[in-house]
């Protein structure tokens, strides 16, 4: 096992997994331990998420620890249970490959609350069954996976019989991320009858594997005239397949994507990326608010613990308004201010991204 050592205030943490940690020198009881699980560090959009949550742990007093699952479901599970043998404060994770019921378990049984994010389980939090499970923050991935849709279909021209030919690389099997996307594409599909599916593949939300399995499908599919990418890794990949294939993405075919990294909206400056729609990985931030209120005695009000967000979307004529709002891609957020621990009268946690004019 390979153990990294992150001196942050002039102190070592030893954990299995742990990837990155904000400490102080000697348990604070006023300063509480937050544990992160996350589904993956390879991709650029986890690694944002965690950088929001360290900038909040740092603004709020929290020990932060958080832990790479690697995309393995055996290491989510390990993950969990270290930071409840640790045992942390409370809880964040991402229960990917159906990992919600056996976190939550783990938890409950040590009185430890947590919060979900990206992906959600068949159950809503603040139930008898599991009154530790105390929110879920995350995106409108139907919504997102529709309007994604909708600008892929304007932009393909139709060919000879009046068919406009897309292909589907979706996310990780089985997530609700995944499965929500593509409800919001078949809506739009109900709603394009000349639109038509060529063919889907799983690229698992990474970039090599959606380059592998995308270089097959075009290759079965020379037809397909767009691409509808489950997220901004999986587009990345696409467009490397696109140009390995002697294409050039925006103009002999078009690629839509989700989450709005720093890569993706170059992309979409450039041209070669039609339409990206993100900023949940804020969702992170977010939820360690609420969490830390709940730790500190402000318990998360029932109607407000399932927080789905609605996300900006970005085309190549919005680029320069997007980079004046979020420079870095980050808008000004004061956690403090958003924490009743500290404000008395806060706004919610949450809120949605809008361009200022």
């Amino acid at each position: 096992m390979i153990v990294k050592h992150i001196r942050k205030v002039m102190v070592s943490v030893v954990a299995p997994l742990l990837l990155s940690v904000t400490t102080a020198a000697a348990a604070d009881p006023a300063k509480p331990t937050i544990g992160v699980v996350v589904p993956t560090l390879a991709a650029q959009f986890w690694n944002n998420y965690v950088d929001f949550m360290k900038k909040g742990a740092d603004e709020l007093g929290v020990d932060l620890v958080v832990l790479n699952a690697d995309n393995k479901p055996d290491q989510m599970v390990k993950a969990l249970e270290d930071l409840v043998a640790k045992p942390a404060d409370g809880i964040i994770f991402t229960p990917y490959w159906a990992t919600a019921a056996r976190g939550l378990t783990l938890a409950k049984d040590a009185n430890i609350p947590v919060i979900l994010t990206d992906s959600y389980p068949d159950f809503d939090p603040q139930t008898a069954r599991f009154p530790n499970y105390k929110a879920f923050v995350g995106p409108s991935d139907e919504d997102a996976g529709r309007e994604m849709a909708e600008a892929l279909f304007a932009a393909i021209q139709p060919d000879a019989s009046g068919k406009k030919v897309i292909g589907v690389v979706n996310g990780t099997a089985g997530t609700s991320v995944a499965i929500d996307r593509r409800k919001g594409l078949e809506d739009a599909l109900k709603s394009h009858p000349e639109a038509v599916v060529a063919g889907e593949v799983d690229g698992n939300f990474v970039r090599d594997t959606s380059q592998t399995v995308f270089e097959s499908l075009y290759q079965g599919h020379p037809e397909i005239k767009g691409v509808w990418a489950a997220n901004g890794g999986t587009a990345t990949g696409v467009m490397t397949a696109l140009k390995n294939a002697g294409k050039q993405p925006g103009k002999d075919i078009f690629v839509v994507a989700m989450d709005l990294n720093p890569e993706n909206v170059e992309a979409v400056k450039s041209g070669e990326l039609l339409f990206d729609i993100g900023g949940h990985w804020l969702q992170g931030g977010f939820a360690l608010v609420m969490l830390y209120d709940e730790i500190k005695g402000h318990a998360v009000p029932k109607n407000a613990d399932n927080v789905k967000l609605k996300l900006l979307p970005l085309t190549k004529d919005r680029v320069a308004q997007f980079e004046a709002d979020f420079p870095a891609g980050v808008p000004p957020y004061d956690f403090k201010a958003h924490s009743k621990t500290y404000t008395s009268d806060a706004a919610a946690a949450s809120f949605e991204l809008k361009y200022s004019k």
